[in-house]
């Protein structure tokens, strides 16, 4: 059986979205000042480097939450994938479900801290993130949601 157009476009967009999402986790877990360095700069208005001179414990333990939240949507990212390799071509109801809710809840709470960080350009990856979601749903909406 062929998959729907609607279905092969829906998946490559959120397969793009999941991508995204991996990659973000990965540098939070792989190189956590990445992210804490500029967020924390746009928050305190102090520099990162004095304050990791000033108190490297406490810096520390923020470098150690950053990279557990990476390594969150880095599990999360994983599991989206196999999602979308498996089942959601061939349109179980669930896996829409899935990735609509696992999704938000990810790049929601990562937009949520961004905006208290004041960090912009972290925003504005979690907003093409989440417009590629949107996207990625709406297009297969009715094939999933619809009466079958």
């Amino acid at each position: 059986m062929e998959t729907k157009k609607s279905i092969q476009i829906s998946f490559i967009i959120l397969l793009i979205m999941t991508i995204l999402a991996f990659v973000y986790g990965l540098l939070a877990m792989i190189k956590p000042d990445f992210f804490v360095a500029r967020s924390f700069q746009l928050y305190t208005e102090q520099s990162w480097n004095d304050y990791l001179g000033a108190s490297p414990i406490l810096a520390n333990y923020m470098l150690i939450l950053e990279r557990m939240a990476g390594g969150l949507g880095v599990a999360t990212s994983i599991g989206g994938l196999f999602v979308l390799l498996t089942v959601f071509k061939k349109v179980e109801k669930w896996s829409w479900f899935y990735i609509a809710v696992v999704s938000i809840i990810g790049w929601g709470n990562i937009l949520v801290a961004n905006i208290a960080f004041k960090n912009p350009a972290t925003i504005t990856i979690i907003i093409i993130g989440l417009v590629l979601l949107v996207i990625g749903l709406i297009i297969p909406a009715k094939d999933f949601l619809g009466k079958k």
